[in-house]
């Protein structure tokens, strides 16, 4: 059975941290805790998650962490987070110091999807923060909409010896039919060796009665971009459910690599993730 390792999972509590982000979302405006998510995966065998921050408030980074250190005491099903941290501040070494002192923060996020400033991976204050990040052996979930992925490629040049993985495969406009120039700035990302890439997140970027057909082609570009040696299989859930079920997006996922080897399908779901985000299984 194919083992898989979620790289790309949320939980939140509304009754223990504030999302300010979930004030636009009323279809997400509920707790989602760990029960709920094997709930949702149930039948797949996920056997470990890598939690990724849910855009808490940006003074509850390391709150969030603590409250997922409580989770995995009593449900180990989570291997690694990929914290929240604002590496563009003044105080950016100083969150790293305090995020650090658990062992399960592997990687942080600092995301470009919703800022205002397509530009912002561009900034010489966050690439320095993303600099940091080297020192402290931690990788970056490089998170950018297909409008920023430009800046994005800029960031990963200015880092060299950071590890990044791509976010929701780059974020390309599939609801609007627009191939490139997201596809020629994947094949960039893809060209740097120190890039992964998450296949995740793209059935909320598809149309609204989005079909397998749909989503091949970009599924098929990543495989030519990164090959199977540098893509991972990302749920994106609870967010994934305002447009499929968890097996939904599995079973879509399945059907675009149908064919391959069963190596290079444990490589996406399972083995390249245990590597990248250092996880026991």
């Amino acid at each position: 059975m194919l083992k898989v390792i979620d790289t790309h999972q949320h939980l939140w509590d509304t009754s223990n941290l504030s999302y300010p982000w979930l004030e636009d979302f009323d279809a997400l405006g509920k707790r989602y805790l760990i029960k709920d998510y094997r709930r949702a995966c149930e039948g797949i065998n996920v056997v470990r998650s890598v939690h990724v921050e849910a855009d808490v408030a940006p003074t509850q980074v390391v709150e969030e962490v603590k409250w997922l250190a409580q989770i995995v005491q009593s449900d180990d099903l989570i291997g690694a987070v990929v914290a929240a941290a604002p590496l563009e501040a003044s105080s950016a070494e100083e969150i790293l110091k305090q995020l650090t002192e658990h062992e399960l923060v592997v990687a942080i996020r600092r995301m470009a999807w919703h800022h205002p400033d397509n530009q912002f991976y561009r900034s010489s204050e966050l690439i320095k923060g993303v600099q940091l990040l080297e020192g402290y052996n931690l990788s970056f979930d490089l998170c950018a909409n297909h409008e920023q992925l430009p800046a994005a490629i800029d960031l990963v040049k200015a880092t060299p010896n950071v590890q990044h993985a791509v976010n929701h495969c780059g974020g390309p406009d599939i609801k609007g039919e627009q191939f490139q120039p997201w596809a020629d700035h994947i094949s960039e990302l893809a060209s740097f060796d120190n890039v992964h890439c998450k296949v995740s997140g793209i059935v909320t970027t598809a149309s609204d009665n989005w079909t397998k057909v749909e989503l091949k082609p970009y599924i098929d570009h990543l495989v030519t971009a990164f090959g199977f040696d540098r893509l991972m299989f990302g749920s994106d859930w609870p967010v994934c459910t305002l447009a499929a079920e968890y097996r939904q997006w599995v079973e879509a996922l399945l059907w675009a690599i149908k064919g391959v080897s069963d190596t290079d399908k444990q490589k996406l779901f399972h083995d390249n993730a245990k590597c990248f985000y250092r996880i026991k299984d």
